[in-house]
């Protein structure tokens, strides 16, 4: 798994902290936060900075490494670069850029100032490379009137002569726009300019022969647009076109909103590349009309204007986007020496045609811009008034109000029924108004009358009168509606909630005549969870989860057959009641429950059923207590609930746990990290096709207890003598049986499993001998002992012989001194052995470095019987 980490920017010192990037969590950043950083896990020495300093996350954009660009930030670091958000308060420099091998522009809504774009220019003469991804024209996502292609050429469409033409004084005079001058910059520096045309959904096929474009489209056949630009091709000998959009493209082909024909040139090479490449000296530059092939659905902050959440497109796995888009980048990165394309085997592009109105100086604006108006207290170049949860806001988001909307499977059209409306994420107290239901048929047709307060029946199908939804003291506001629909209406429909005209939720339906046969007695559980839908039950169980920890007031409840959800709002019950309840059969997301109450009745207490100790999650165990264990992966965090999965070999379960648990995302954390092996207990869910186990509460998640390696003790092994070999056995006892390793180090010498000593592979002395033990679980025990490395006087002739064995010393010396151990091997009292010891180390030591060499001397130190 790849490390994330954050980068301080500070003026001489760049300090790295780590972090985990969440994907969709939203929280408010600034210039003056930290970077994102992501590391490979086999890093190739090369790094990509990714530009946001000239707007990248303004409107719907969210161009950030861990947001909407994170699937091919993520997929750069795969392939061994270091991936880094670019993040500046003042106008990038040459410095900013040298540290990097390819530098990368998502779609900037920002003009550059003429200092950034000679740093640009200066960085990719002396070997660096930029990936410039813009979008359609009028695309303006600050509102500021200047589009992204706008941006990379060097000019506004229409106000060549003026940059600030139509500002109010406020952005006239901002910091932004100081140091902004008109000119053809891309196409004057390398040979290709973005056109200011506005395609609408296109698939380019028309990819040219990897042997003609350095192999960057290998592997590619097809590239997909959805609302982009293309490229004009103005010096050949600097750029070159690598896609093309297909020919024969007419006035159905164009994006809805284009303020002009469109389509230029009908499609294929004389449109201009949708992709093309650059090379100005020692670097390079590459370019896209389109920045739907580069982002993903992972948007990670809120719209800087209205601070609402950002919806963007999952394009980069879209036909051979991502291939592509690597493929450019590992280009980019290849430094290499020739100048242009003359120099070169491929061939050249023709110069692609222009239209009057694409000259710079004779360009007009087709309609006045911006093209609406922005809110009131927005102004793109103040971060101040950015919205909260924006890139640039220093305060987090307002919570928005989540919804829910139930009602049984299949609607009745034979009699009236209810649809209950749940908010949450409120305030306690907080109303909420202007909400309106309706039903209608695929295409329009509404089906539905919603009885009004006063218990009358509005005249006409339609959307209900406006109603209001207050919350309780949890944040939590409900709203149930009693509805009719159309004695006629059959089939699927549709139910939407909307706040005046505004669409918030909308949820499919199934309308057909509904019989309840009603069972005449209580049932068990699991009699009830295999009923269809709609049945009136009464059931008899023990609450086993705190009402309210996963909506409403709602619980999970389970007898000696099975468990299941109950959806209510009464405040009167808690954990360990043994009740009694009647309601509805109704399945949602995939999870059986029991709805619309009737009634509850607490007959006694009871212990809580023994947690099951299961492999997987499926149909036999929903709503029961179980425990699972595992090792923790993909651990991710949203607003109102985290979630990881728990892998048991190949057994992946999905966790979820409910902010409502009051187990927190901090506190999972600061205790438990991907990796780790853990027990996991809660109920067994299922939403929509995904089985979860769901956790109640913080004790449900428990390290796993594992027993570490243990490591025996030496028996009958503290000394050895160096002219023996030995080979000796550990012992080492793992209960759990994952036993992965066994390290032995003898004076810094590494052997694995048992103890190896060689014939003076050691002079005598004392000597660490350390053993280390590992287990799969990451566990790891170590022992030292002390061992001696012993000399005898019976060993001396053998220390001879092996000192010939290994080139110490010669034949004839060693029949010399072998002469001279057998002296002392044969002396008949301890002062006589000490002379003749004293004559053989002389010799020695007088033939050091002649005809002995000199290491040997070391193991000739006095024997230890002596």
């Amino acid at each position: 798994m790849k490390k994330h980490l954050q980068v301080f920017w500070m003026l001489i010192v760049t300090i790295f902290i780590s972090f985990t990037v969440i994907p969709n969590l939203t929280y408010a950043e600034t210039m003056d936060d930290p970077a994102p950083i992501i590391l490979p896990d086999s890093p190739n020495g090369k790094k990509v900075l990714f530009d946001n300093t000239h707007g990248q996350t303004a409107g719907q954009a969210d161009w950030v490494i861990d947001g909407a660009f994170s699937d091919f930030a993520e997929a750069i670091a795969d392939n061994g670069y270091e991936v880094v958000e670019f993040r500046k308060n003042s106008p990038m420099t040459l410095e900013d850029l040298e540290p990097y091998d390819v530098f990368v522009i998502p779609e900037a809504n920002i003009p550059f100032k003429t200092t950034e774009q000679e740093a640009m220019i200066d960085y990719v003469e002396n070997g660096g490379s930029i990936f410039f991804i813009s979008d359609h024209y009028n695309a303006d996502r600050n509102k500021n009137r200047w589009d992204s292609s706008e941006v990379m050429n060097g000019f506004r469409r229409g106000a060549y002569d003026n940059p600030t033409k139509g500002m109010f004084e406020a952005e006239i005079n901002s910091e932004a726009m100081q140091d902004v001058e008109s000119s053809d910059w891309l196409s004057d520096n390398f040979g290709i300019k973005f056109r200011f045309n506005a395609l609408g959904t296109v698939v380019a096929n028309h990819v040219v022969e990897p042997a003609e474009t350095f192999g960057i489209t290998e592997g590619v056949q097809e590239i997909t647009m959805h609302a982009g630009s293309t490229l004009a091709i103005t010096n050949p000998e600097l750029a070159k076109g690598i896609v093309f959009l297909p020919d024969g493209l007419d006035e159905s082909d164009k994006w809805g909103p284009a303020v002009d024909e469109g389509i230029y040139h009908g499609g294929g090479v004389e449109e201009g590349p949708y992709a093309a490449i650059s090379k100005l000296e020692k670097g390079k530059a590459a370019f896209i009309g389109d920045s739907s092939p580069v982002e993903d659905a992972t948007p990670k902050y809120r719209n800087e204007e209205t601070g609402q959440r950002k919806t963007t497109y999952d394009g980069f796995t879209d036909a051979d986007n991502a291939t592509l888009l690597l493929n450019i980048i590992d280009w980019l990165a290849d430094k290499e020496d020739y100048k242009d394309f003359t120099e070169t085997e491929i061939p050249l592009d023709d110069v692609s045609p222009l239209l009057d109105k694409e000259i710079p100086e004779n360009t007009t604006e087709p309609q006045p811009e911006p093209w609406t108006n922005p809110q009131e207290h927005y102004d793109w170049f103040d971060p101040s008034t950015f919205a909260p949860g924006s890139f640039g806001s220093s305060i987090d988001p307002v919570s928005e109000p989540e919804f829910t909307l139930n009602y049984n499977d299949v609607l009745p059209n034979n009699e009236a029924f209810t649809i209950e409306i749940i908010a949450e994420n409120l305030a306690p107290g907080q109303t909420i108004s202007g909400y309106n239901l309706g039903i209608y048929l695929d295409g329009g047709q509404q089906i539905a009358k919603v009885q009004n307060e006063d218990g009358s029946w509005p005249a006409q199908y339609g959307y209900s009168k406006e109603f209001n939804l207050e919350a309780n003291s949890e944040g939590i506001a409900s709203k149930i509606l009693t509805v009719q629909v159309n004695e006629n209406a059959s089939g699927n429909a549709n139910v939407r909630l909307r706040q005046g005209k505004t669409n918030i939720k909308t949820q499919s339906a199934l309308i057909g005549e509904v019989t309840n046969e009603e069972p005449s007695e209580p049932i068990s559980i699991k009699q009830a969870r295999e009923l269809a839908d709609n049945r009136t039950v009464e059931v008899e169980g023990v609450i086993t989860t705190k009402p309210g920890i996963f909506g409403g007031k709602g619980f999970y409840l389970q007898d000696e057959t099975a468990g299941i959800y109950v959806f209510q709002h009464a405040d009167a019950f808690e954990v360990g009641d043994k009740v009694k309840v009647k309601g509805t059969t109704t399945t949602f997301q995939g999870m059986k429950e029991i709805t619309d109450v009737q009634g509850i009745e607490v007959v006694g207490k009871s212990e809580l059923p023994s947690f099951q100790n299961i492999q997987q999650i499926d149909e036999t165990n929903q709503g029961e207590l179980v425990r699972m264990e595992g090792v923790i992966e993909n651990i991710q965090s949203y607003w109102n609930a985290f979630e990881f999965d728990l892998r048991n070999g190949d057994q992946v379960t999905r966790i979820r746990v409910d902010q409502r648990t009051n187990f927190l995302f901090e506190e999972f954390t600061n205790n438990f990290e991907e990796g780790e092996e853990v027990t996991v207990s809660g109920v067994g869910s299922i939403f929509g096709d995904t089985y979860q186990l769901l956790v109640t509460q913080a004790d449900d998640v428990q390290k796993t207890i594992s027993n570490p390696p243990i490591i025996g003790d030496l028996i009958d092994f503290t000394s050895f003598l160096i002219t023996e070999t030995y080979q000796i056995p550990v012992s080492v006892n793992d209960e759990d049986g994952d036993l992965q390793e066994v390290i032995i180090e003898l004076d810094g010498k590494e052997m694995n499993d048992m103890i190896h000593i060689s014939p003076l592979e050691f002079t005598p002395g004392t000597y660490e001998l350390k053993i280390t033990a590992k287990d799969e679980k990451g566990n790891i025990t170590e022992r030292t002992f002390t061992i001696e490395a012993q000399l005898t006087t019976s060993e001396l002739d053998e220390l001879v012989e092996h000192g010939e064995d290994l080139e110490f010393l010669d034949k004839k010396m060693e029949q010399r001194l072998l002469k001279k151990v057998n002296d002392i091997q044969s002396a008949k009292n301890i002062r006589a052995k000490q002379g003749k010891w004293n004559a053989l180390t002389n010799q020695i030591k007088a033939q050091l470095g002649k005809k002995i060499k000199k290491d040997y001397i070391h193991f000739w130190e006095v024997p230890a019987d002596f």
